[in-house]
């Protein structure tokens, strides 16, 4: 598809807010405590010789800092700081590859993680995520809390952005830290202002730019750049997050 900016109403190859049910396999459904689910998009959409299903999710995590930042010990070639890695099922389900322990909320007795500042911090944006649900299924419209405060006007003029980008490549911005240590990146067009970057893993099996989207546009809190890297060959989804 042609690449396309800032989308605020949804369109025929997006499903806005889907349930958890249709997020997460069944038997790994407790990432529905760590990740919410804002949009499907259908692959198809993206490049015609891919099917299925692929999710955005915002991670509740962190409330300060990088995803990741409290848990090394858990690291893996699937998890690490600032990014993890999904797995699509023949039901467009997401399976954990990583170490479950990576979030900090599986660690409850690990005294050097900061579990109990972390729970208000989940409890807040499930329930502002939860509000925000039963808003779309009421009236249709995605609206963020942010947004729902400012009168009807505003929100004509300013509409919440479901998705800041897809399909094409995407720029060099804060995520390629510490991205780069973990992955092969091969930047493009490196002497001009519309530097771009590939994204491989270690056996140079691509990442292609699928989506991003904001955090914060539907939830209490999130990346300014949610970004979502799909591999066609394994069905894996390759997330980082932007922040500036």
């Amino acid at each position: 598809m042609k690449p396309t900016q800032n989308i605020t109403t949804a369109q025929p190859y997006l499903t806005i807010l889907p349930d958890n049910e249709e997020v997460f396999a069944s038997s790994d459904m407790f990432l529905a405590k760590h990740m919410l689910p804002l949009v499907s998009i259908d692959l198809s959409a993206v490049n015609p010789k891919w099917q299925g299903l692929i999710h955005l999710v915002n991670p509740v995590e962190p409330a300060d800092s990088y995803i990741g930042d409290y848990t090394p010990e858990y690291h893996n070639e699937f998890a690490g700081q600032n990014w993890f890695i999904l797995q699509l099922d023949e039901n467009n389900h997401y399976q954990w590859l990583g170490q479950r322990r990576y979030f900090i909320l599986e660690n409850e007795n690990h005294q050097e993680i900061c579990f109990g500042q972390m729970q208000p911090h989940s409890d807040a944006m499930h329930k502002d995520y939860l509000k925000v649900k039963a808003r779309f299924k009421e009236t249709g419209e995605m609206i963020s809390s942010s947004h729902l405060k400012f009168d009807l006007e505003f929100r004509k003029q300013h509409p919440n952005i479901l998705l800041n980008w897809i399909g094409g490549e995407f720029s060099v911005s804060n995520y390629i830290s510490p991205l780069d240590q973990y992955f092969n990146l091969q930047f493009i067009n490196r002497r001009t202002d519309d530097e771009e970057v590939h994204v491989y893993d270690k056996q140079d099996r691509r990442y292609y730019f699928i989506a991003c989207a904001s955090g914060w546009q539907y939830c209490t809190s999130g990346a300014d750049d949610i970004l979502m890297f799909y591999q066609p060959e394994t069905k894996r989804v390759l997330f980082t997050f932007d922040w500036t």
